[in-house]
């Protein structure tokens, strides 16, 4: 995969991690008080794995070599963890 390639791909992820931070927003005040802690932990989660991502793509502006790879597994990984 190419810098440019991954750049845009992390971008969508973000804009979707976004998009569902939203939707948990706009949603939390119809859930139950007991759920509302669970829900606000998922959001925190969501809003901790879209700094990382964000912190990653500006690290791909200067990347190269070996911290490239480094940083394409790391994303890899991240991407992972936010489908599940």
């Amino acid at each position: 995969m190419h810098k440019e390639d991954l750049k845009r791909e992390i971008s969508t992820t973000i804009d979707q991690i976004d998009q569902k931070i939203n939707e948990m927003k706009s949603k939390r005040d119809d859930i139950q008080s007991m759920t509302k802690e669970k829900y606000d932990e998922t959001l925190k989660m969501l809003d901790e794995k879209k700094d990382d991502l964000q912190s990653n793509y500006r690290e791909i502006e200067s990347a190269s070599g070996d911290k490239w790879r480094e940083i394409k597994h790391s994303l890899e990984s991240a991407k992972i963890s936010f489908k599940e």
